[in-house]
């Protein structure tokens, strides 16, 4: 009986050495992969690409995010096409003082500091192009998103990027960082606490939406005049669902698209009048009584709207982001099947598409004919 205990023991100590030294390898081998540099993908436009950044501050509203009565700020990127023939400095993905303030940071994700852009940094402006309001997800800063608003601007969009104060930690031109807070994150025991909470987040991110827009209108950034008469809008989940919101509310909106956004504020009653577009990832098998009320609005804003619904298949929620198109093997599981450059190529095209037809006044039958090239696009339910 001794002889047979020594034995185990002498097992198990070398399962657990192996365990310790699969631990060491897979630690060393994120090392070196979490540094290994990784560009966006190229836009599929003509036109070099700009980058700036914009801190505005709204004297006449009190930042409803913020316990001490302090006014509301926002920082905002813009990407937009440049001039024939620009050069200058690349635009980093993400600044160095962002990086550590986005939950995808550690060991097991990419450094984001190795991320490359395809922007510069101020380049002269081409022209006076048209707007597109990029609202991110929950969380999220709006870089989150490059390879959509490099996309569009090479192809002669201005795109006005606005991170949600509070909502997620933002770092300002000038370096001050403003965290996030509990009153700018959504939270419930019920759903119909957290329908309350959502709406509280998204009707601010739509007052944010207008207020930036309002105002680069009346004072146009240093880059030049951009093109505010016929504004489109275009979010991420709570992102997505401000984005239909802002657009409801804004009389000069040109078209809306929300990219797999759970719908909580008014809209979700009444429909937008304007050419909106929902891209939905993969449905689930099961529907779930949260998902059962969401898709009662959707059908409600589907009857009451100019909108086309289409799904990803393949995809999930954070497939729409860009962290899948870098190395971390704890994206995984918030990932579906589909491949992510793959996952890229889709989404940019028919976002693309779309605002092509409502804003560029393509003809009427490009955005049907981009969806037709993609087997893994689906009507909606």
């Amino acid at each position: 009986m001794p002889r047979r205990s020594g034995g185990v023991l002498r097992g198990l100590g070398r399962l657990l050495l192996g365990i310790v030294i699969g631990v060491g390898i897979f630690v060393a081998f994120s090392a070196v992969m979490r540094l290994q540099g990784v560009t966006i993908p190229t836009p599929t436009g003509t036109t070099p690409v700009g980058r700036t950044e914009v801190a505005l501050k709204d004297t006449g509203r009190i930042d409803p995010f913020a316990s001490d009565g302090r006014t509301r700020e926002i920082a905002v990127w813009i990407w937009y096409p440049a001039v024939e023939g620009a050069s200058g400095t690349p635009a980093d993905f993400l600044p160095s003082a962002w990086a550590p303030l986005v939950h995808n940071q550690g060991p097991i994700f990419q450094e984001l500091n190795a991320v490359r852009s395809n922007s510069l940094v101020g380049p002269p402006l081409d022209g006076r192009p048209p707007v597109v309001v990029l609202m991110p997800g929950l969380g999220e800063p709006v870089a989150s998103y490059t390879s959509i608003a490099e996309d569009l601007a090479s192809h002669g969009y201005a795109v006005v990027g606005i991170n949600p104060t509070e909502s997620t930690d933002v770092v300002f031109p000038d370096g001050h960082i403003v965290p996030a807070t509990t009153l700018g994150s959504i939270s419930g025991m019920t759903i119909d606490d957290w329908y309350v909470s959502a709406e509280r987040v998204t009707n601010v991110w739509a007052a944010d939406a207008a207020f930036v827009v309002d105002t680069l209108r009346a004072s146009q950034p240093r880059i030049g005049d951009l093109d505010f008469d016929h504004v489109a809008y275009v979010g991420h989940s709570v992102g997505g669902a401000a984005s239909f919101e802002a657009c409801r509310q804004d009389t000069e909106c040109a078209a809306a698209v929300n990219l797999d956004g759970t719908l909580w504020t008014e809209v979700r009653h009444t429909g937008l009048n304007p050419p909106s577009l929902l891209l939905q990832r993969s449905p689930d098998d099961a529907c779930d009584a949260f998902c059962e009320r969401a898709a009662v609005d959707f059908a409600t804003v589907g009857a009451a709207s100019n909108v086309q619904r289409f799904t990803i298949a393949g995809s999930t929620h954070q497939n729409f982001t860009d962290f899948g198109l870098m190395w971390g093997p704890a994206n995984a599981p918030a990932l579906g099947s589909i491949d992510a450059g793959r996952m890229t190529v889709v989404t940019r095209d028919l976002v693309r598409s779309f605002l092509d037809v409502h804003v560029l006044d393509a003809p009427s039958d490009t955005f049907a004919g981009t969806a037709a090239r993609y087997s893994e696009v689906e009507a909606g339910p």
